[in-house]
């Protein structure tokens, strides 16, 4: 045994002899080379041999080996066998570690082909070595990669290196080139230098742990990370570029999955070599769309190296060498990465990572401000998206974060500007971090005084955004906001101000008095944007129902009044005063003006009313309730007076009501305004017996105002001393008006004539209304002192000097002494004779009807002289001339003045009641439904006179504007007069002089007419309501019209009508309102469906309004509210409708009724059959409202559920695309293209279920009815549709190709224009040529061809048997050349595919099914081409028609 060990050592050994004399012969490199690559394998396995003598020579043979080739570097060694011989599992260590050694020497000596053609041996061989050896390879792999050559196609077969079944190997290998990717250019490990602790902000802390002689390794790497990719050959800067640039090459080209070389991307992104930066860019940028940023797997890697091994306080954390502790990476990276996190959710919601990047990026030792911008700009980000429960450990420390930088940085504006948005936003999400702490905001403002201007910006917008968080504060937090508040409300800074505005008005509730009187200060600010939204706030509404004016309270007036005295008293011994000429106020007139509207606000809240405008006529409605609260204050602080301590010096001003009076006497002798002077008429009117009597001492000052310039202040003046010189009589009350008179006649300035005159109006008036209240009282006169003789000639007096300036050259004087009279008349008989000569009742009211139609007079006198008119016979039960005035004013119709006809028909409603009018009430103490007439009054009723005039004479007239006159008037007198027996007994005979008008021309009539008709059937008992019904359904239906006598002054065409086609259009919308209510089984609906009609601008007018029909709308709309259901579809319908009239009504009724939104989604299957029935209706306004419908119905509504109904749609769009009437067809033309594009989107794949369905029933209906209509639109159109289709639907055409791919030959020759065939048979052979081939070339290129192309790409045997015979008969029968060009195309790729199925998979398939299907197409061919007689025939081809059996 021991002999045959020894000889086969020693055979060994001779055999290593021979090796070595080979070696010293070899005298060539070539030679030398060969003898390498021969022996060297075998030679390295002779270590593994158990004989120490074999061993030592083998090592000595390397040894000079070694020495040998390290001088000749051309020498080539061989790589690929020591790379299997490596790899090999039976082979010792102690073979693998030499063999390594020779690849490392021979693979970077191989040509670059080679190395790229070893490439993934390297990477196979890495698999289960030591790490050392792994690493070896890839220092040798990653060269290589610059110059690997990867296919442009990424499939698994084709690619180079494998690595789907090697995760392991993928990981070590991504692990690597990070650390290339991050390695530094000319970087140097210097063992003996110590490291510095100069780390990262992180990292600082953590050299502990005998780290001392660890080199600083460079950012984002570890020492043994560094030292890896130095390897034992150090890469020269160039090559390390090269490097870089081979790994982005590789990720490129999809080696590794994307998702784990996302990082490697973004950190290549950052390099500072420009060419790997930039490949890097582009990488990521084309696949940006397709990364997922909210993979945690992602974001949690980017984390980490941003950060590095930060020691937290686990086991892991803990147990970290120093040599492998990672760094956080460089700035530059970091600006890389950010960016990325800001397009992730997911790293917004990781904990604690987030806050480190902040703090990092804030704070850092390294930062800079680019790093700062991005860190802030990701604070918005986690504000923004990160989710309730994961930002709530986040909070404190972001908002310390962002106060601590905006305290600390003041560098850069911008950042700060950044900083305080984020503090913004971060209040509004996490309001409670806030709500504690008021000393933010005072900081915020502080800064908003002092900061830059671009700052300041973004600290109001988070001042701004900050306000809601303090909306709950309480106690001393809230007093400690209010002082707050009121200190910046004063600063210069016009910001500063706009802010503290918004805090008052959003931080207190609606009725916290001191917010409110710093609110009332800033609406006295210069500046617009500070009053501008401080007056929005105060003049907010309270709400016009019931339930938002609950919600939306006021302070209570008597305290507020009380704190506004306070603040006013102290005021006018401090600065803050206002000096105005002589006059001393507490408070800048626009702030005073405020104040005074908002204490009227607030007196009308107390009051239990609600305020619903501004305006003074609106506000004077509520005079009345006013007046009650007023007197229940007066009468409580009467009783309470004497126990309380005066809080002015003047004991009789503790009255808030006083208070109120005063403030508003010292704002109007100070300054003045319409509002205010309205606001004390109003106080004083109420309650004039209390509050007037104090102002009798001051008549001069009232005089005063009664000469400004402007004249609603003149006239409220005038009101105001008619008001105080009411409560003065006998010989002081006949000087006041003596003197009057005498400025009346003496004085020759209009202003103070105007103002004098309707002072006298309304005095006598006044006085006359206080006397007949006597009257009535006592029943005679005889026995009061207040009315003497004496004082009666002097009203008498009175009554004609005003009288006198009836005639007056100014208008201003003439209309004064027209409403004075008319005031006058209101009150009591005017005190002048009846008839005879001068000044005469009946010369009065021949003076003021000749006014009205008069084209000197201006509209405003017109307007008063029926006024005055009208209230003659309100104040006198005598009035003789009460008829002739009535007539009077029945004839003064005029063209075109519609206003003035509503202004007429309250006229004449006032004057036909006579003494039982509204009108004779004092509108100041008594509201209109509250109003009894007197008891003693003498009745002057003349209604059933009026009525019948109007109804047999004017609305039968034949002249238009008088039926449309006397409409209105009819109107008025049903609306105001509702409970009077005479309208009551003719509803009839109303009804059917309102019918009689809906037929007019115009519009405004019709719209009257109907809201007529509505009061009338409202106002009917049960038996009567059912003959109104029937009577008017009747006349709709019937559409009979009253006859109007022609007579010489008959009016044919209205002004603008001449021209215009009579279309029958007067009746129709009222006709279809019957119909509709007909159609619900409930014709009274038709009268609810008129209130609803309200389309008319007038009835927005102040004269419409005041009709209140938008509550009789409300109501109806409410009774309708059952019958929805029915209405929704013929309603939607309507809304379409031709005629202009029908159209607006309808969409007024509709907006009434159909307020949700998804009301049209909920009845959509009733609307759509609705709408499909109507298609083909027998009148084209149908037909057109329906196209036109069913056009906005499709559009942008999933349509899932009536997948079934479209074929019926398409086919009746189809029919109703060749109507004769032109504007039927476009409204069809545009529902059609709706359509199309909605079942476009419909086969979409994604779709699922309903893209098959649709497909399914949609082919047939377009192929069969739209592709063969004789109309070319529809043609034109259906090829355009399955053009779209095919596109959109991609393989699910696949069973329906048979069918579809024949119709669309046949259309590449139907669609052609037909004169090409015309013009290609008398053209020249060349022309001929020519011609062909540009039609050729069309018909490839046309989208029919492009979608046949499509379908061809789903050939499989089963498409193929049933499209094989189509096409045979389509050659037979096609004659076009396109569809000939198109047929061609077909039998190429059906061939084709017939050859690769019988090749493929003949078994699959059955190889005899295959060659009947090539038989049928040749000889299919042979017969089409047969039958069409062309030469030369196409013979059958025997190597198709007989091929071999495989």
């Amino acid at each position: 045994m021991a002999a045959a060990a020894a000889s086969a050592s020693q055979d060994e050994l001779n055999q290593l002899e021979r090796v070595f004399l080979r070696l010293g012969h070899a005298e060539t490199d070539e030679q030398l080379q060969n003898i390498i690559s021969k022996f060297l394998p075998p030679v390295l396995l002779k270590l593994s041999s158990t004989q120490e003598g074999v061993r030592k020579k083998v090592m000595e043979l390397l040894v000079h080996l070694n020495k040998r080739i390290k001088s000749r570097p051309k020498i080539q060694l061989p790589v690929e066998t020591l790379l299997v011989q490596y790899q090999d599992p039976a082979a010792v260590s102690f073979v693998t570690n030499f063999t390594i050694i020779y690849v490392k020497m021979g693979y970077p000596r191989l040509p670059v082909e080679k190395q790229c053609e070893l490439a993934p041996t390297l990477l196979t061989a890495m698999e289960g070595k030591p790490q050392p050896q792994q690493d070896s390879l890839m220092h040798l792999l990653i060269p290589t990669l610059f110059h690997m050559k990867y296919p442009v196609e990424s499939s698994k077969s084709a690619s180079p290196f494998n690595l789907a079944e090697k995760p392991k190997t993928v990981q070590l290998l991504l692990d690597f080139m990070l650390d290339v990717l991050l390695m530094p250019y000319g970087y140097v490990l210097n063992e003996s230098q110590s490291r510095q602790n100069s780390s990262s902000a992180q990292g600082s802390s953590s050299n502990s742990g005998g780290g001392s002689g660890i080199p600083q390794p460079p950012p984002g790497m570890s020492f043994y990370a560094a030292k890896r990719v130095i390897g034992d050959n150090p890469w020269t800067p160039e090559q390390l570029e090269q490097c870089k640039l081979g790994i982005v090459k590789f990720i490129e080209a999809e080696q590794v999955p994307e998702l784990e070389a996302v990082l490697h991307l973004v950190i290549a992104s950052s390099d500072t070599r420009h060419s790997v930066a930039t490949a890097a860019d582009l990488e990521l940028k084309s696949k940006q769309s397709l990364i997922d940023w909210n993979n945690p797997a992602i974001i949690n890697k980017m984390y980490k190296v941003y950060l590095g091994d930060i020691p937290l306080k686990t086991k892991e954390g803990a147990v970290l060498k120093p040599e492998l502790k990672r760094d956080p990476v460089s700035t530059r990276v970091k600006l890389k990465i950010v960016p990325h996190l800001l397009r992730s959710r997911q790293a917004a919601e990781t904990f604690p990572a987030n806050i480190q990047v902040v703090y990092d990026g804030l704070f850092g030792t390294n930062t800079n401000s680019k790093l700062r911008t991005l860190s802030l700009q990701f604070v918005h980000h986690i504000c923004v998206t990160c989710p309730e429960v994961k930002i709530k450990p986040l909070g404190p420390m972001l908002l310390n974060g962002l106060t601590k930088l905006i305290n600390e940085y003041k560098e850069d504006p911008k950042l700060l500007s950044m900083a305080y948005s984020a503090v913004g936003k971060l209040s509004s999400r996490m309001p409670h971090l806030f709500t504690k702490d008021i000393a933010l905001v005072q900081q915020l403002f502080e800064a908003l005084c002092k900061e830059e201007p671009e700052t300041r910006l973004a600290i109001q917008e988070a001042l701004s955004m900050m306000v809601g968080a303090y909306s709950t504060l309480e106690g001393a937090q809230r007093t400690l906001m209010e002082a707050l508040v009121a200190s910046y409300l004063i600063k210069p800074e016009v910001q500063v101000r706009q802010v503290a505005v918004k805090f008052a008005s959003t931080v207190f509730p609606s009725d916290h008095i001191p917010s409110r009187y710093l609110l009332l200060l800033a609406a006295g600010d210069p500046r617009e944007e500070v009053h501008g939204e401080a007056q929005r706030v105060l003049r907010c509404l309270p709400g016009r129902n019931r339930k938002e004016s609950s919600s939306k309270q006021m302070p209570s007036f008597p305290e507020m009044v009380y704190y506004i005295q306070e603040k006013a008293s102290h005021r006018m011994k401090t600065p803050a005063k206002y000096m105005t000429g002589t006059t001393v106020l507490p408070f800048n007139p626009a702030a005073f003006g405020e104040i005074v509207l908002y204490l009227r606000m607030c007196l009308a809240h107390s009051a239990g009313v609600v305020p619903t405008s501004q305006s003074l006529a609106d506000m004077q409605d509520h005079a009345p309730a006013i007046g009650r609260y007023i007197r229940t204050l007066m009468s409580s602080s009467q009783a309470t007076s004497s126990s309380s301590s005066s809080s002015s010096s003047k004991s009789g001003e503790t009255n808030p009501v006083q208070i109120y009076i005063g403030l508003l006497q010292q704002l109007l002798a100070g300054v003045g305004g319409l509002p205010v002077m309205y606001c004390l008429l109003e106080a004083v009117s109420v309650y004039p017996e209390k509050l007037a009597a104090k102002f009798v001492d001051k008549t001069e000052w009232i005089k005063s105002l009664m000469n400004s310039s402007k004249e609603e202040m003149r006239e409220l003046a005038a009101l105001f001393y008619s008001v105080v010189v009411s409560t003065v009589s006998g010989n002081e009350l006949k000087s006041m008006i003596e003197q009057l008179i005498k400025t009346t006649k003496d004085n020759h300035s209009p202003e103070i004539q105007h103002g004098s005159l309707l002072a006298l109006g309304f005095t006598v008036g006044r006085y006359l209304a206080k006397k007949k209240m006597k009257m009535a009282e006592q029943q005679g006169v005889e026995t009061n002192a207040d009315f003497l003789p004496e004082q009666e000639e002097l009203i008498q007096s009175a009554t004609e000097t005003i009288g006198s300036f009836l005639d007056s050259t100014s208008p201003l004087l003439a209309i004064a002494a027209c409403t004075a009279l008319g005031e006058i008349g209101r009150n009591g008989p005017l005190p002048i004779p009846s008839e005879g000569s001068g000044f005469t009742k009946l010369h009065l009211v021949e003076s003021l009807l000749n006014r009205i139609p008069s084209s000197k007079e201006t509209n405003k006198m017109k307007e008063r002289a029926i006024q005055t008119l009208g209230y003659f016979p309100v104040g006198d039960g005598d009035f003789p001339h009460q008829k002739l005035l009535l007539q009077g004013l029945m004839d003064s119709v005029e063209a075109k003045q519609i206003e003035l006809q509503f202004t007429i028909g309250e006229a004449i409603t006032s004057a036909a009641i006579g003494t039982s009018s509204v009108a004779a009430r004092d509108a100041w103490l008594v509201t209109e439904e509250e109003y009894t007439p007197p008891a003693g009054a003498k009745v002057n009723d003349v209604v059933p006179w009026v009525l019948d005039v109007i109804l047999n004479k004017h609305i039968t007239s034949p002249n238009p504007h008088v039926r449309q006159a006397a409409c209105i008037w009819l109107l008025s007198l049903v609306r105001k007069l509702s409970a009077h027996k005479e309208v009551k007994s003719h509803l009839k005979e109303i009804q059917s002089a309102f019918v009689s008008v809906l037929s007019e021309n115009d519009e405004l009539s019709q719209d009257v007419a109907s809201k007529g008709l509505g009061l009338v059937y409202e106002l009917g008992n049960e038996q009567d309501q059912q003959e109104l019904v029937s009577t008017l359904v009747e006349t709709l239906m019937t559409g009979k019209r009253a006859k109007h006598e022609v007579s010489g002054e008959t009016v044919v065409f209205q002004g603008g009508s001449l021209g215009k086609t009579p279309d029958g259009q007067g009746l129709s919308t009222y006709k279809e309102l019957c119909s509709l209510a007909s159609d619900l089984s409930q014709p009274d609906l038709v009268y609810k469906f008129m209130n609803l009609a309200n389309h008319h601008a007038m009835w927005n007018s102040r004269k419409g309004a005041a009709f209140g029909f938008n509550v009789i709308a409300t109501r109806a709309g409410e009774q309708l509210a059952p019958f929805l259901p029915q209405l929704v579809p013929r309603l939607y319908r309507y809304q379409f409708d031709p005629n202009l009239g029908i159209r607006q009504a309808m969409t007024s009724i509709w907006n009434a009724l159909v307020t949700d939104k998804s009301m049209v989604d909920k009845y959509l299957k009733e609307i759509l059959q609705d709408l499909v029935k109507n298609l083909t209706s027998n009148m084209w306004r149908v037909r057109e409202s329906s196209c036109l419908a069913l056009n906005d119905l499709l559009r942008g509504r999933p349509l899932d559920d009536i997948i079934d109904k479209l074929p019926e749609i398409w086919e009746t769009l189809f029919r109703v695309q060749d109507d004769i009437k032109e504007s039927v067809r476009k409204a069809a033309e545009l529902a059609l293209k709706t359509l199309s594009k909605v079942c476009v989107k419909m086969c979409d794949p994604a779709k699922g279920a309903a893209g098959q369905k649709t497909i399914a029933v949609l082919l047939p209906c377009l192929l069969d009815k739209g592709m063969m209509s004789p109309v070319t639109e529809v043609r034109a159109l259906s090829i355009n549709t399955l053009v779209k289709i095919s596109k959109s639907a991609g393989a699910m055409l696949k069973p329906h190709a048979p069918k579809l791919i024949p119709a669309l030959l046949e259309s590449l020759s139907v669609l052609e224009p037909q004169v090409l065939n015309y013009l290609s048979l008398r053209a020249t052979d060349q022309e001929k040529a020519a011609m062909d081939s540009a039609r050729l070339s069309a018909a490839k290129s046309s989208p029919m061809m492009e979608t046949i192309n499509m379908c061809l790409q789903y050939l499989d045997v089963s498409v193929l048997g049933e499209l094989v015979p189509r096409l045979c008969e389509l050659i037979r029968s096609g004659v076009g050349l396109g569809t000939k060009v198109g047929q061609c195309v077909c039998v190429c790729v059906c061939m084709c595919a017939c050859v690769y199925l019988f090749r493929a998979a003949p078994a699959a398939y059955g190889g005899s099914q295959a060659r009947s299907l090539i038989g049928t197409i040749a000889a299919g061919l042979y017969h089409s081409h047969s039958n069409t007689g062309s030469e030369p025939p196409l013979q059958p081809t025997p190597q198709l028609t007989a091929v071999p059996d495989p």
